[in-house]
């Protein structure tokens, strides 16, 4: 069970006023009851001086057996006590003269018993008033003795009360019984009060533990509307201060994180390009070498294999032998002359080219050629011209080679989507083919050079490279990718050509 501090409150705030409660009602209870005994004291008093003469009056030396009733007249004035149990009347020598039955609703108990356990003649051989508290069979009453004195002041006898404290009993029963509601409905008040004091409290802090652990998520919190002056409200107004400083550095760190992921990516980029430009540098001057040393050899094969191939007829087996000879010189021929196109650096003569005509032009040129006969194309150009400033003959190589790596993808059957528009602010170019698709590992490799994900003699490993090589040298991007409906997509972006400003004056505004 989690221990708040509303709950602490609650309990330590509800306990407090349950005891504070309790001493209080405790007390005045108490004092209640002792007023009431007092005040049993003080009315017995004051009755035994009003009763005493007048039994002294009624009796004149005349005394009636005991436990014969008094006279009527007698029995009225003591009706007034409801409490009487019992009177006697004594002799100053302590000698009984007199003993009443028991009287009124109060006479619940054998007197009796007391009188000969404690006849009291010491006490009524004392010519002044003694007032006992006493209990028997359960029950609590007052032994009162009351001396009467002659016309001369001589003491004449003594009267004996016993008063009965039911009456008072009840009345403290009573009022113990209305401190119990008193206290049961202040004990319920109390605890309503300390509910509402410990929401009162704790709410404020709930509120501030949300916020700090919003905070502890990265989140922001929302702001805590605590308006009070006492020191919950300054610590509200303090995390709020807290809180909007840590959002404004947040946002800070957020731009900051942000500029710098754009300038590790330009330096990712930037130190890729180089690596790769070394790359090609090195493998260009390796490859200038080697085309240089092969071509020649190679050259020599050829000639005399087509020599060789004219002396042998038609259906001679020597004569396939000489063919594939021819073939496989005709590739390296190709794979010579790829890889000095690849190290040759050569100018790049940009003039305004519109891709639309450029992509037309080519698509025309393509379309006849066998393996694109049985392709269904799927063309999207932009209405309006896409000029770029670029060479002609590099543009056109690199769409040439990425229709035929899809074309060859296909294998002469499937769908070609070429489409040309215009991407914030630059020109883009896509080729995409329903083809078996590139795996997602080699989408980077492909343009490395030399690799191919081709068949062993189906292709040089040159031609993607050389289209990125190309497209960085019109300041473009090229890049792969799979389509989500199976295949292969390139992407190339390149920049629009800016626009050239026109001084040409119309003849209705020349000047002359």
């Amino acid at each position: 069970m989690i221990s708040t501090i509303g709950k602490k409150l609650f309990f330590l705030t509800a306990a407090l006023q349950v005891l504070v409660l309790a001493a209080t009602l405790g007390f005045l209870e108490r004092s209640q009851a002792r007023q009431w005994e007092e005040h049993l004291h003080t009315q017995s008093l004051a009755f035994a001086r009003l009763a005493t003469p007048e039994l002294l009056r009624f009796f004149r030396g005349t005394f009636p057996p005991s436990q014969q009733p008094p006279p009527r007249e007698l029995r009225e004035l003591l009706s007034f006590n409801q409490d009487l149990m019992q009177f006697s009347l004594y002799a100053p020598s302590g000698r009984l003269l007199y003993a009443s039955p028991l009287l009124g609703e109060a006479a619940v108990v054998a007197v009796g018993d007391l009188l000969e356990a404690d006849p009291g003649s010491l006490r009524v051989q004392q010519p002044q008033t003694s007032l006992e508290r006493r209990q028997l069979g359960g029950e609590h009453f007052l032994d009162l003795i009351h001396p009467a004195f002659g016309p001369t002041g001589e003491h004449v006898l003594s009267v004996r009360y016993l008063i009965s404290s039911a009456g008072i009993r009840e009345l403290q029963a009573a009022t113990r019984a209305d401190y119990l509601r008193i206290a049961l409905i202040a004990a319920l008040t109390s605890l309503v009060l300390a509910a509402l004091m410990a929401r009162w409290v704790s709410r404020p802090v709930r509120q501030l533990t949300s916020g700090a652990r919003a905070l502890a998520r990265g989140e922001t919190p929302q702001h805590l509307h605590l308006r009070g002056r006492d020191e919950i409200g300054a610590l509200a107004r303090a995390f709020n201060d807290m809180a909007s400083s840590l959002a404004a550095k947040h946002g800070e760190l957020l731009e900051k994180n942000t500029a710098l992921a754009a300038a590790n990516q330009d330096l990712r980029q930037m130190q890729d390009s180089l690596v790769r430009a070394e790359k090609l540098a090195a493998i260009g001057q390796l490859a200038a070498g080697v085309s240089h040393e092969i071509d020649n050899p190679v050259g020599i094969i050829l000639g005399y294999a087509e020599l060789l191939r004219d002396e042998f007829p038609d259906g001679d087996a020597r004569r396939e032998d000489v063919e594939t000879i021819i073939r496989e010189c005709q590739r390296c021929r190709r794979i010579t002359g790829g890889l000095l196109g690849f190290a040759r650096q050569q100018p790049t003569h940009c003039e305004p080219l519109d891709l639309n005509t450029l992509a037309a032009d080519i698509l025309r040129s393509l379309q006849v050629q066998k393996l694109f006969r049985d392709i269904r194309w799927v063309t999207s150009f932009a209405p309006a011209p896409v000029i770029v400033a670029g060479d002609s003959d590099k543009l056109r190589q690199v769409l040439i080679n990425l229709l035929l790596n899809a074309g060859q993808a296909l294998n002469g059957h499937g769908e070609i989507c070429l489409e040309i528009r215009r991407v914030d602010g630059c020109a883009e170019i896509l080729v995409a083919d329903s083809g078996p698709g590139i795996a997602e590992a080699d989408l980077e490799k492909v343009f490395e050079p030399f690799y191919s994900t081709k068949e062993r003699g189906q292709g040089t490993g040159l031609g993607l490279a050389v289209c990125r090589k190309l497209v960085d040298e019109h300041g473009g991007r090229v890049s792969a990718a799979r389509r989500a409906n199976g295949g292969a997509q390139f992407r190339v972006l390149l920049p629009l050509a800016q626009e050239e400003k026109c001084f040409d004056i119309s003849p209705d505004n020349s000047l002359g």
